[in-house]
């Protein structure tokens, strides 16, 4: 493949460097940019390989607004408005003129500013190349002058452009010299290590996962099938996943038919179904359940040394889907808890806490409604507050506990496994990545010590994972 064309990674450094170029100021206060010699940036690339996302994920860390529109949605009309007579004196004539309303589009962005109340944000127009032919005119006096019709795009906003080569859109054109020469290209290719990083702290399905380490050329594809057009892209193993997951907790059948929906490429699809079924689920659960309980894995141990690559992945997969699963079971625990404990602690200062809960519970949030409402059911008389000192240790502030004890030892013993199982193998990286990239495990692993993560990432990333400050129990 070219030079030119680059990882979603490197597009959205690329895309944030021109953003801070595009709003950088002087010392008065004014864009150094000359809003007509501020270049549009165009991302070029597959479809579902994560344009979009790529954007609104600069927007939304370089605090700016967003909002995004498909040029094959809109109309010259919609585009530039409306025409409207007006009588105006023309030479000392009265004579009719027509004036456009204001573009929908431009209306859109005054509107997201009066809704966010940022003046600066980022006008994302998908699907850029696919615009039919009565538009071109329009797009060109938009990248050249940031104007629609006789309205002009407001001075804080950024155009950014996308669209799809030829070959994933039929209505798709190659963009002509004098509209490239007023874009900044950037061609985008998918890539399994960026797509890994993005999915892994959503939880991505362990067989989607192993998949694609094994095939990563089946990331994105695009070919012919019997005439029709035989597509596979990020995207679509990004619903895939979401698909097994909720058909498994269903109990419902996964077979050709559920994958196809998505993988519409019958090769991949038929060669995906036969890597699902043949998977050593039986291991991989019981191999799950031993390291939750704490339990020797000396049973097992000589069949997970001997796990082929595949299912060595989809071990470690479901590891990390199980750490972050346990963490934000630790975290809403948490949340519950915050919520309770500004109650019970003012209940305790009032000196009857029974009445002061009784006046709390209806307009308390759920959680904390059903622990006073159970509290004053058990609770005959409360004098001096006891009785839901010990109904709150015992009960939320337990839970918690023992929930983020839980996730926290899990994750230790998933660290110790994966270095003497997997030693000299990507597994532990990946568990290491899958964790430290999830905000919320993030934050339960800072409520605990957790020597055997800490010390595996100072080894992985060359110093101390970056985790909060740990806070007190």
């Amino acid at each position: 493949m070219s030079d030119k064309y680059i990882t979603v990674a490197q597009a959205k450094e690329q895309l944030r460097l021109a953003v801070k170029q595009y709003f950088a100021k002087d010392a008065r206060g004014v864009y150094r940019l000359e809003r007509r010699r501020a270049r549009p940036v165009c991302l070029m690339g597959p479809a579902g390989v994560g344009k979009t996302e790529l954007v609104r994920q600069v927007a939304r860390e370089e605090d700016l607004a967003f909002l995004s529109y498909s040029i094959t949605h809109h109309t010259r009309q919609s585009l530039l408005g409306l025409p409207s007579l007006r009588e105006e004196v023309v030479d000392g004539e009265r004579v009719s003129t027509t004036r456009y309303t204001v573009s929908e589009v431009i209306a859109a962005i005054w509107r997201e500013m009066e809704r966010t109340g940022k003046r600066e944000g980022i006008l994302f127009l998908d699907e850029f190349n696919a615009a039919s032919a009565t538009l071109h005119p329009v797009m060109l006096e938009l990248l050249q002058n940031k104007t629609l019709g006789t309205h002009a795009i407001p001075d804080g906003w950024m155009l950014v452009a996308a669209g799809n080569p030829g070959a994933y859109n039929r209505s798709a054109e190659g963009l002509d010299a004098v509209t490239a020469d007023r874009l900044r290209m950037l061609w985008l290719r998918a890539d399994l290590k960026d797509w890994r990083a993005y999915m892994v702290p959503r939880g991505v399905h362990p067989a989607v996962l192993s998949y694609l380490e094994c095939h990563p050329e089946d990331l994105c594809f695009y070919g012919k099938e019997e005439g029709f057009a035989a597509v596979v892209t990020p995207r679509a193993w990004e619903d895939l996943s979401l698909q097994l997951h909720f058909y498994e907790e269903q109990g419902a059948k996964v077979d050709q038919t559920v994958v196809g929906q998505v993988l519409q490429c019958e090769r991949i699809a038929r060669q995906f179904m036969t890597y699902y079924r043949k998977g050593n689920q039986a291991l991989l659960n019981r191999t799950v359940k031993l390291l939750d309980r704490g339990e020797s894995l000396e049973p097992v141990w000589a069949q997970l040394r001997e796990l082929p690559d595949q299912d060595a992945w989809a071990l470690t997969a479901r590891l990390v889907r199980e750490v972050q699963r346990l963490c934000r079971e630790g975290w809403d625990r948490t949340e519950e808890l915050d919520q309770l404990h500004p109650a019970v602690k003012e209940a305790l200062a009032s000196g009857d806490c029974m009445a002061e809960l009784r006046r709390r519970a209806e307009d308390s949030p759920v959680y904390v409604r059903d622990f006073i409402l159970e509290y004053l059911e058990h609770c005959g008389e409360d004098e001096d507050g006891e009785a839901l000192r010990r109904a709150f240790r015992d009960g939320p502030l337990a839970g918690r506990n023992g929930a983020v004890d839980r996730a926290c030892a899990f994750l230790e013993r998933s660290v110790a496994f994966c270095k003497q199982c997997f030693s000299g193998r990507p597994q532990l990286d990946y568990l290491l990545e899958g964790v430290t990239r999830d905000p919320v495990c993030q934050k339960v692993i800072s409520l605990r010590e957790t020597p055997q993560f800490n010390r595996a990432g100072k080894a992985f990333y060359g110093k101390q994972p970056k985790v909060p400050a740990r806070r007190a129990v």
